[in-house]
């Protein structure tokens, strides 16, 4: 099976933070909503170049950062510098989650971050470490994928919306998404080119991600053995957030 590099560092990792920076997803009411209805901190599991990180805390949320990229840690906290705010992110990884950050009201884990997670050992050994890192009355919320029939036929290469990038210059973005032989795995292969204003070619970088593919039923599984209780899933096997409970 092909290993997954980084994406999310060197100018790859530029580029995302470009593309992402901006926007918003569906799921973001998701974790809004819990944050409200928790209290307490909660925790960010790959808070990233801080996309969703400073706009809950510019919102008055009390939430931390976990993130295991210095690149993306070192864009968020520019852009905190920038807005005025001083967000606490924890370097490290979520897979799985350090011992010692305990006590939390939420964690939450968006843009299918949690599916970078591939070996399902694991990934069941993670999720019991975020039930044990929260306080009790706690909530879990993972987002999910098991990809919809185009996904899981396609084959051809997809040119994606140029990336304006700091100098003038844009990022050019080539993808292909693949489905393991398995059907287990998703395979992202990604091609970034940055041409300046003439359509020279700058620079150039490629890098190969592993996806874990996961309906809603299999995230249950982990959650109830992880003894969360009162799951409950917003979307399908598409595309899901899953939450649940520590008692």
């Amino acid at each position: 099976m092909a290993q997954s590099t980084g994406f999310y560092n060197g100018l790859i990792g530029t580029v995302y933070a470009a593309a992402i920076a901006e926007q918003h997803f569906s799921e973001d009411a998701v974790f809004e909503r819990i944050l409200a209805e928790t209290g307490g901190t909660a925790l960010e599991l790959g808070s990233g170049t801080g996309r969703l990180l400073l706009r809950l805390l510019g919102d008055g949320h009390q939430v931390h950062g976990l993130e295991i990229s210095e690149e993306m840690t070192e864009v968020c906290l520019a852009e905190a510098a920038r807005l005025g705010l001083q967000p606490v992110v924890h370097r490290g990884s979520f897979a799985p989650l350090d011992g010692a950050l305990s006590g939390y009201a939420a964690m939450f884990c968006p843009l299918n971050a949690f599916s970078f997670i591939v070996d399902d050992d694991l990934a069941r050994e993670s999720v019991r470490s975020y039930a044990a890192g929260l306080a009790p009355g706690g909530v879990l919320a993972l987002t999910g994928s098991a990809g919809d029939s185009l996904l899981r036929t396609r084959t051809d290469w997809v040119r994606r919306p140029d990336v304006p990038i700091p100098g003038g210059d844009v990022a050019q973005v080539t993808e292909r998404r693949t489905v393991e032989p398995d059907g287990r795995c998703l395979k992202v292969e990604r091609v970034i080119e940055v041409v300046d204003p003439d359509g020279r070619v700058r620079a150039r970088e490629d890098g190969v991600q592993l996806r874990r593919l996961r309906p809603v039923a299999e995230l249950a599984e982990l959650f109830a053995e992880a003894g969360l209780i009162r799951l409950h899933a917003y979307g399908s096997d598409v595309d899901h957030v899953l939450t649940g409970w520590k008692e």
